[in-house]
């Protein structure tokens, strides 16, 4: 689970070692209409790994840089302190691979990507589990710039269809090695707003997307 040290990590102390705190990591790096000439109507893709059973990410203090070979990984090391539940102008990876490990949701969206489909996500997500984090990802592809990622599956996308978006939250949330693990973690850096359970649902997430 992993806990808040000042010697190791607080969740406050020494951020920059995974983000330099700077705007452009949540903010739309070229025109909106120079981005939306590029998208296409792209099939979604869900892409699941096999993991070991016996398998736990290793937990690194804020003196260890992580660095990780794929731009959505699903089930790497991360830091001892986990974000909140809720919407953040941005997480690190290093922050919100620890949020899956206990079973949530992570919504990933490029800050280009089309506001309407971004808004649609984000109240499918909402409205499905309390265990999420909203994050922008400025390193999305543009032909998908919207992302979920689970404990060992992610599914990426360009337009949000509903069924498949709910059908991936019903199978991969609450997975992983502390899956049903509820508590709140230590880290809120660039919090927009906490998560709350979901109307038909209650803190444990006993029912995943109730309405």
């Amino acid at each position: 689970m992993g806990k808040s040290n000042s010697l190791c990590d607080d969740g406050k102390s020494h951020l920059e070692m995974d983000w330099d705190g700077l705007p452009n990591a949540y903010q739309c790096n070229k025109p909106s209409d120079e981005w939306l000439k590029s998208l296409a109507n792209i099939t979604a893709l869900e892409k699941c790994y096999e993991i070991n059973s016996t398998y736990t990410p290793t937990h690194h203090c804020m003196t260890d840089p992580i660095i990780y070979d794929n731009v959505l990984p699903t089930h790497h090391d991360h830091r001892p302190v986990w974000p909140k539940y809720g919407e953040y102008l941005y997480v690190p990876p290093q922050r919100w691979l620890h949020n899956i490990e206990h079973g949530a949701i992570v919504m990933h969206y490029h800050p280009c990507a089309d506001k309407n489909q971004v808004d649609i996500l984000k109240k499918l997500v909402v409205k499905c589990l309390r265990k999420h984090i909203i994050t922008a990802n400025i390193l999305l592809d543009e032909t998908r710039p919207l992302a979920l990622v689970a404990w060992g599956c992610r599914l990426t996308m360009n337009t949000v269809d509903n069924n498949t978006v709910i059908a991936f939250i019903k199978k991969h949330a609450l997975n992983g090695p502390e899956g049903h693990y509820d508590k709140e973690g230590d880290y809120s850096e660039a919090l927009i707003k906490l998560a709350e359970p979901p109307l038909g649902s209650d803190y444990h997430d006993s029912h995943v997307c109730p309405n």
